[in-house]
């Protein structure tokens, strides 16, 4: 009998152990989303800022969309900013960001395609997720005709692009958090893995510009280099203070000055704006 329980335990503890170092990441990085659901989209006036002014630009759209990524049901995120008028002649700007999720939020794949300036850039990330805890990582960029990097990375904590980071900052929880608190993760940047800081900066009301003012969460998105210094702010993110976390002002930085887009109008949203 005695040697019985003991087989059981030996096995029981293999059975953990074997678990444990077999613990696929991707699962880790599992969240519930209770904010947000294929349908939703944004639209924004974008303003362009090269000197003390903000000058209206052109438009930005955040959507997202239930689509297939390699057989798995996704949610595609996209983000399109777009230059016209006036501005368009000074500075062109056609930028299209896309992250690919599971319905868990787990990424699985970022796209860029960025018009700036005279610059054309195409990058693109892919994420695998290994038994073994870590995530692969690779990441390739082709900028003017020329291919610029293709780069293998490996992180063993869950990873974020600048789509799918937005996304995530939605499903915090800020009922646990005050104004200076701030929740650490890693972002890719480029061809290499940052830490980014996402920190609650208190609430404020913003005005959009369909004439309605929101009660949001102010949130700053910074970057640190790869020994975590020189911080710099990548984004600041307002989102609705309610069940939708809906993001009514995007402000971001561009190689060459800073955009700006504020909430003109919206739709497929999981919840009435101000349900909480």
């Amino acid at each position: 009998m005695k040697r019985t329980i003991h087989l059981k335990s030996i096995i029981t503890t293999f059975i953990l152990v074997f678990t444990f170092f077999n613990n696929d990441l991707s699962a880790q990085c599992k969240i519930k989303n209770d904010y947000f659901q294929a349908g939703e989209e944004m639209t924004y006036d974008l303003y362009a800022k090269f000197g003390p002014i903000h000058t209206k630009a052109g438009k930005s759209i955040l959507s997202t969309t239930a689509d297939k990524y390699n057989n798995t049901n996704v949610y595609k995120i996209s983000l399109i900013a777009e230059s016209t008028g006036n501005v368009q002649k000074l500075f062109t700007l056609n930028d299209t960001l896309i992250s690919y999720m599971t319905k868990e939020l787990v990424p699985l794949a970022y796209v860029k395609n960025a018009h700036e300036g005279k610059d054309n850039v195409h990058e693109t990330v892919n994420y695998t997720y290994s038994a073994g805890g870590k995530i692969d990582i690779n990441v390739k960029r082709h900028k003017n005709g020329e291919d610029k990097f293709d780069n293998n990375l490996t992180s063993n904590n869950c990873i974020y692009d600048m789509a799918s980071v937005v996304m995530y900052a939605r499903t915090l929880d800020y009922s646990k958090m005050k104004k200076g608190d701030d929740v650490d993760v890693e972002f890719m940047s480029g061809r290499k893995k940052v830490k980014m800081v996402i920190e609650h900066d208190g609430i404020e009301n913003i005005k959009a510009n369909n004439k309605v003012n929101y009660e949001c969460i102010k949130l700053v998105l910074s970057i640190s280099d790869d020994a975590f210094t020189n911080k710099q702010e990548a984004m600041r993110v307002y989102i609705t203070n309610d069940k939708n976390r809906m993001p009514v002002r995007l402000d971001s930085q561009l190689k060459i000055g800073s955009t700006r887009a504020i909430l003109k109008a919206y739709k497929g949203n999981k919840y009435p704006i101000g349900q909480n």
